[in-house]
Parts: structure tokens; C-alpha cells; sequence
């Protein structure tokens, strides 16, 4: 079969230059997704949704391609990106809870006693990646229920006085969020700690390695 010779128009189509630019806004965004998934963990919240809204805008109301039936063509697609967009940006989570306690050197001297395994959120109410662990991971029916075995403590480290400041130094917490497991026995599993996001995945296996 003889394949059909190259021609420089059939690029310069308006038809071909209009998809061309809907597919590298695709590919920003999906650049944008595997850049902090690889580095970070995790999505940042409203990161890849905001560039999905900016190239919506861009190819709906901004670009100048001039295609048949552009007007309509281009809104449609900046409507599909907004769609996109916002099932992003919906919370991730299946409903469920997992019961935090707030965190008390008591509750944890219990919970050795009875041989019950701890695990402790350090958390802040300005901490983005926390506010992204609870939306999209703590809700997780699967992450809820491999948590069950454990004394879920939370402690909010929003305002450094000097019982929190205290509570760092005996943790050594340098960073939100922070999730400590301690065994039955009270002690630490240290290369089990999470510092940062991560994904619901990873932290069902982290929490089935930790009890």
C-alpha cells in the first residue's frame, strides 16, 4: 500500500493547528500530574484542575484557529476541560471516617498497656499536603478500615506554644503532615514514618505493615 505523500498544507490546516493545540494543553496537564505524583506523592489540590481551567479558557475564549464552526467547537471543548477539571477537584473518598482522638501521653500509656497499636497524625490547619491526606485519603473506606486495629491520635501543631513545642522535640517532627506508628509495645516503627502526602495505595500497605 503506498503510503500518501507529505504535505506542509495538511499541518498548516486550521483544523490540525486548533487539534494540536488542544492536545498540548492536554499534555501540560498531564505533565503537570505525573511531575508531583513522581516527586511529591501526590496531587497538590487544584493544581492540575487550575491548568485544565487556564487551557480551557485559553482554547475557548483566547485562541484565534480559525476553524469551521469554531465558536461552538472551542466552547466544547473548554467544557470538556472544565468537566475535567472539576471531577479533579471532588473529593476523592467513599465517606468513610476513621476516629481521631485527640493526642494524650495518657491514651498512649493506655494503649501499650493493652497491646494496641498507635497511630499519631501531626497535622496543621495550614498544611496544604494534610488538608490533602484528609480529603483524599483518611475518607478512603479501604484506608478506614485498615486502620481499625489502631488508636487513631491526632495532634494539631497549628500554634507552636510550649506544649507542642515539646511534643516536636520528643518526636522529632520537622514537617506536616507526620504519621508516627507505635507497635503494641509502645515503640516506634521508624521506617515506617510518613512525612508528606501520599496516596491512599501506598498508605493502606503502610498501615497493613505497621499493626
Amino acid at each position: 500500500m503506498r503510503r500518501r505523500p507529505y504535505h506542509p498544507a495538511l499541518v498548516k490546516r486550521p483544523i490540525n493547528i486548533f487539534a494540536i493545540k488542544v492536545v498540548v494543553c492536554a499534555a501540560i496537564a498531564a505533565f503537570v500530574y505525573g511531575v508531583t505524583v513522581m516527586f511529591l506523592g501526590g496531587t497538590i489540590s487544584y493544581l492540575v484542575p487550575g491548568v485544565l481551567v487556564a487551557a480551557g479558557a485559553y482554547i475557548g475564549f483566547i485562541d484565534r484557529t480559525p476553524v469551521e464552526h469554531g465558536q461552538f467547537l472551542k466552547r466544547g471543548v473548554a467544557l470538556l476541560f472544565a468537566a475535567v477539571a472539576v471531577w479533579l477537584a471532588a473529593p476523592q473518598s467513599d465517606g468513610a471516617v476513621i476516629l481521631w482522638q485527640p493526642y494524650q501521653p495518657r491514651v498512649v500509656e493506655a494503649a501499650r498497656q493493652g497491646g494496641r497499636p498507635v497511630m499519631i497524625d501531626f497535622t496543621s490547619r495550614n498544611c496544604p499536603p494534610c488538608a490533602e491526606m484528609e480529603r483524599n485519603v483518611f475518607t478512603r473506606r479501604k484506608v478506614a478500615r485498615a486502620a481499625e486495629p489502631f488508636l487513631a491520635l491526632r495532634a494539631d501543631m497549628t500554634e507552636m506554644d510550649a506544649a507542642t513545642q515539646k511534643l516536636a522535640e520528643q518526636f522529632q517532627i520537622e514537617a506536616f503532615p507526620t504519621i508516627v506508628f507505635l507497635g503494641p509495645d509502645g515503640k516506634e516503627h521508624a521506617n515506617l514514618r510518613l512525612v508528606g502526602y501520599e496516596r491512599a495505595e501506598s498508605f493502606v500497605q503502610r498501615l497493613e505493615q505497621a499493626r
